[in-house]
């Protein structure tokens, strides 16, 4: 093959054959990873080959190396060629079609000759695929509608990384640094505190050369690019170095932190003082900002909206931190989908310092994760008095209702007025239109008991786009009933989006920092949640659960005493 962009595209391949035959996803993962490497080497790849050093590279076992090396060698490899035969033709194209099950390619290629995205497409145009027994014409009309839409082939551009990831993968980089005798921190979107970051961006004070010395020797660093300084990780994703001497310390981090936009609101500030930000010298951030006449301003902040405006006004001492938060909201158990009883979670949530937790297991209506029936809160609702027996922590007993598809909440009124909690979430139907989404979360938030909308938008980063709502309608409906607006801390979700906490504060909707854990692992994300809590500039008093637990419990109690 003798060409990196070939052997790419044949690793490729074989995950997709791999997730057709229905393979373990560690296997099908491991060859998209051994892609994204080869991707990494690029130009590099016939020299690690020559060494035999693809086996010193993150993520590249002996037998995806052996795949490596033959697919460079001959050009396909005996696991490649064994998958092909085993599949219809075109299988690995067609499984980019939303709709298109293995056992559904299988039937096209068989009744149709079906073997590409523009053959089923010419199928369905001409009708003929809804002949095929268990499919039918609306199955058909589905299918041509998501031939046109079908993913694309993998793009070269690197994939938004989580913030709690690109914070994990960062971490034996600092490390390395700090072995090293250096300073560094995080900087970019991920010092932020942004959802997703495309690249990852890291802050070092010393020269380059030290600097790249200090990380090349980690196995995880795959190429260093000196001339526009970055990072290539083994896992497809790109780390962008800043460098400064120490006396500059606090311009290095200013400069790599904040959006342009509020490094450009510094500047002026600078300028109608008389002196020029750029020719000037600061060893912290705190003295950069003092000089500008400002407090420090939280990384968070950083956006060139009206953080400067907030720290003329008010400053930001009051701005939330991990420490104000005072009990553990929206925790799920072994009653539904968690994995602790209710005894093993308070006690982990009041090892943590926690003066409450809120057992909020699913309703009924979440078959998929075991939604508590009727028939079972007895039982939950004796346990939970048992367990709070056993601790020095208040467990308040709840659950998240899911919001149905005309609105209303799992669980009759009567036994809603009996939790102490209630969460209110969407689970299901996320494809409605925008009015009829909107009608439906403005009937459930408007109800009369007070609620707390979970998860807002449904949002699953990188996997499940935000629902379509008029989101200042919902939050009027919520306004002019009795509730509070979740901010999940789950780092797949961070949803209520910090973009909405404006517009709900103006409307006076207090806040709730919860976990969703569903372990006592889950505990881990609460400072995701402070971190959105902090780029909406909340302060404590907008955050519920910073209250002592019976004045949580009073505020959140779904009936009016």
């Amino acid at each position: 093959m003798q060409d990196s962009k070939q052997v790419i595209g044949a690793l490729e391949h074989t995950a997709l054959l791999l997730r057709f035959q229905g393979q373990s996803r560690f296997k099908v993962e491991a060859y998209e990873r051994g892609a994204r490497v080869v991707e990494t080497v690029d130009g590099d790849l016939a020299s690690v080959i020559e060494r035999d050093g693809l086996k010193d590279l993150q993520g590249i076992g002996d037998a995806l190396s052996r795949q490596i090396e033959e697919l460079w060698n001959t050009g396909t490899s005996p696991l490649l060629e064994r998958l092909l035969s085993e599949t219809p033709p075109g299988a690995a194209e067609l499984m980019r079609v939303s709709g298109l099950t293995p056992r559904r390619i299988r039937l096209l290629s068989e009744a149709l000759g079906v073997d590409s995205i523009e053959a089923l497409r010419t199928a369905c145009v001409e009708n003929r695929v809804r002949k095929i027994a268990s499919f039918g014409t609306k199955t058909e009309q589905k299918l041509l509608l998501a031939c046109d839409s079908a993913e694309p082939r993998r793009s070269r551009a690197p994939q938004p990384v989580l913030l709690s990831r690109g914070l994990e993968l960062i971490e034996p980089l600092g490390q390395k640094l700090s072995d090293a005798g250096l300073v560094w921190s995080v900087v970019g979107g991920l010092r932020r505190g942004e959802e997703t970051s495309t690249v990852l961006e890291l802050a070092v004070a010393s020269e380059l050369d030290a600097a790249v010395h200090a990380l090349s020797g980690l196995r995880q660093v795959l190429r260093v690019d000196r001339d526009n300084p970055r990072l290539f990780l083994s896992d497809g994703v790109i780390v962008a170095l800043h460098t400064g001497e120490r006396a500059r310390w606090g311009n290095v981090l200013f400069y790599s932190t904040g959006t342009p936009q509020h490094v450009v609101s510094i500047r002026e500030r600078a300028h109608a003082r008389g002196w020029l930000l750029d020719d000037s010298s600061f060893e912290t951030e705190t003295a950069l900002y003092a000089a500008v006449g400002l407090p420090f301003v939280p990384p968070e902040l950083r956006y060139g909206q009206n953080e400067l405006e907030l720290a003329e006004r008010r400053g930001f001492g009051g701005l939330l931190q991990a420490a104000d938060i005072r009990g553990m909201v929206h925790c799920h158990t072994t009653y539904s989908d968690g994995k602790e009883s209710v005894l093993e979670m308070a006690r982990a949530a009041h090892s943590l310092g926690m003066q409450y937790i809120t057992i909020t297991d699913h309703s009924p209506s979440a078959h998929y994760a075991h939604g508590v029936t009727l028939d079972r809160l007895k039982a939950q609702w004796d346990e939970i008095a048992a367990a709070e027996e056993l601790v020095p922590i208040r467990i308040l007993r709840g659950t998240e209702s899911d919001i149905l598809r005309d609105g209303n909440l799992d669980y009759p009124d009567s036994v809603l007025e009996q939790f102490d909690v209630v969460i209110a979430s969407i689970h299901a139907r996320h494809r409605l239109t925008r009015d009829e989404m909107t009608k439906r979360l403005q009937h459930a938030l408007a109800l009369p008991i007070f609620k707390i909308w979970g998860h807002g938008l449904g949002r699953i980063l990188n996997h499940r786009d935000a629902i379509e709502c008029d989101v200042p309608a919902v939050l009027d409906a919520l306004a002019h009933s009795r509730g509070a607006v979740e901010l999940n801390a789950d780092p797949h979700r961070l949803d209520l989006p910090p973009a909405w906490i404006p517009a709900a504060r103006e409307r006076g909707i207090p806040f709730v920092v919860s976990v969703d854990a569903h372990s006592s692992h889950g505990f881990r994300v609460l400072p995701y949640g402070v971190t959105m809590a902090r780029r909406g500039a909340l302060t404590s008093n907008e955050v519920l659960n910073t209250l002592p637990a019976d004045e949580f419990a009073k505020r959140v109690r779904p009936v009016a005493s």
